[in-house]
C-alpha cells in the first residue's frame, strides 16, 4: 500500500487511504501530497473513549473480523488523539462515532471552523481550541 501511495502522489493520481494515525507514515504522506499540490480533506472519525473502541474491537471478532490485543487498542488510540491533535492544520471533518450513526461534530476549511455542532464531544475540544484561537 505504501508503495501505491508514492506512486500516486508521484504521478498526480487521486486517491484515499485509510488509517488509525497512530503511526507517522500517514501524516508523511499526506505532508508529500500537499508539498506536491494535492488537496487534502480527512475524515477523522471516533469513539468518546478507548471502552468504546475496545467493545466494538470485540463484537468484530465476534463477527468473524480479525483480533486487536487491548493493549494495542489503547495505545493507537492515544496516539491516534495526539497525532490528531499535532496536525488539526490538515483537518477538514470530525466526526463522531459514538452511536449507531456518525454525527459530524466540526468541520474546518481551510483553517475556519465552518460548522461546529451544538455538542461538541470532549475528545474534539483540543482541535477546536487551536481553531478558535486563530
Amino acid at each position: 500500500m505504501i508503495k501505491s501511495v508514492h506512486a500516486y502522489i508521484k504521478e498526480g493520481k487521486d486517491f484515499s487511504i485509510e488509517t488509525t494515525l497512530a503511526g507517522k507514515n500517514a501524516i508523511r504522506q499526506i505532508q508529500k501530497a500537499k508539498k506536491m499540490g494535492y488537496e487534502v480533506t480527512m475524515f477523522y472519525v471516533a469513539l468518546s473513549n478507548v471502552n468504546q473502541n475496545i467493545e466494538r474491537a470485540a463484537l468484530r471478532v465476534k463477527n468473524g473480523g480479525h483480533h486487536i490485543p487491548t493493549e494495542d487498542i489503547i495505545r493507537r488510540n492515544k496516539t491516534s488523539f495526539q497525532h490528531l491533535y499535532d496536525y488539526a492544520a490538515i483537518i477538514d471533518n470530525l466526526v463522531d462515532n459514538s452511536e449507531d450513526d456518525g454525527d459530524r461534530v466540526l468541520e474546518i476549511n481551510n483553517g475556519i471552523v465552518t460548522y461546529e455542532s451544538s455538542n461538541l464531544p470532549d475528545w474534539t475540544l483540543p482541535v477546536w481550541e487551536q481553531f478558535k484561537k486563530k
